[in-house]
């Protein structure tokens, strides 16, 4: 756990969530050519790794760090 309250990634998790983050916005690049920018890149790499693993943890039941009253 971190100062936060919230867990820190291992090395193959941060791995996965930046790739993860990389492919998803070249994909919508694709689409939604807008987003292929200087400033909208890097805010979605970082909220994709800051809050992807923080909503994959809650979906897995995991956020609260097992107690139920959180």
């Amino acid at each position: 756990m971190d100062h936060r309250g919230s867990r820190r990634l291992s090395g193959k998790e941060e791995w996965f969530w930046y790739l993860a983050a990389a492919i998803t916005y070249i994909v919508c690049g694709i689409w939604q050519k807008f987003l292929l920018n200087w400033f909208i890149g890097p805010l979605w790499l970082v909220a994709f790794v800051v809050v992807g693993p923080a909503l994959w943890d809650r979906v897995r039941g995991l956020g609260n760090g097992g107690r139920e009253d959180a």
